[in-house]
């Protein structure tokens, strides 16, 4: 359970299923077996009456880049907002997506001219022009420099503290406290620590966060380990505070 107004970022190693779960999280590849629950209602079968409360950035950016910021996000406003919106509302939001993710002093230019972290912190004022209560994120901070990633994740911070629910995929963790919690899957989707950030040290008895990702990695010798870790993590008692 993901509480509302929170920041949670989802780690494991590649092809552990982080992407799956996303997608089944947020309605692009429907869960086979289990239900997700917004607000204890069923999400699957009110797929329609929750998509305006959902955002979602993939990890290419999804921005026409021969636009300027400013009409690129005009033309989604029209796609995204209520019709009756006048053109000083559309503008207005604009103005307040702009200023979220500090781009107002970028609104004049070409998408195309935008550095990699500027063109992300575009796609998500485009997302954020309907106001989403729940916020989705795959590796936002993949391919920026170690100043860049930490800007965005404190941007993410800012909009959990303004009211979004912001969940995002990484493999990033230089700036993982950032987050109010932190989620470790491993090899087959198995859940091996979910918890506030500087607990997960303690409860895997590591330094840093690059040592726990080898620590859940199957070897020759035990290729039981994320069967195990999951096992472990359920009869823990932050297993019994945060998930229970």
């Amino acid at each position: 359970a993901i509480p509302s107004r929170r920041f949670v970022a989802i780690f494991c190693g590649s092809g552990a299923g982080k992407s799956t779960l996303m997608d089944a999280l947020n309605g692009l590849r429907p869960a086979q077996k289990g239900a997700v629950l917004y607000n204890g209602q069923d999400y699957y079968s009110h797929l329609a009456a929750f998509s305006t409360q959902l955002g979602y950035v993939p990890q290419d950016d999804i921005i026409h880049r021969e636009l300027t910021v400013e009409r690129a996000l005009y033309y989604a406003a029209r796609l995204r907002l209520p019709e009756d919106f006048t053109e000083k509302q559309i503008k207005e939001r604009i103005n307040e997506v702009l200023d979220d993710v500090e781009m107002r002093h970028r609104r004049g230019l070409l998408v195309s001219k935008l550095s990699g972290g500027q063109r992300k912190r575009v796609s998500i004022a485009l997302e954020l022009l309907a106001n989403p209560s729940v916020f989705f994120l795959d590796e936002p901070t993949s391919g920026l420099d170690p100043g860049l990633d930490r800007k965005m994740m404190l941007l993410l911070r800012k909009l959990a503290d303004k009211g979004h629910t912001v969940i995002l995929v990484t493999h990033a963790t230089n700036n993982i406290n950032a987050c109010d919690y932190i989620c470790f899957l491993c090899q087959g989707g198995r859940l091996a620590y979910f918890g506030p950030p500087n607990d997960a040290k303690t409860y895997f008895g590591k330094t840093d966060f690059a040592e726990i990702y080898s620590s859940l990695e199957p070897s020759e010798e035990n290729p039981k380990i994320p069967e195990e870790a999951e096992i472990r993590f359920k009869q823990s008692p932050d297993h019994a505070r945060y998930v229970d």
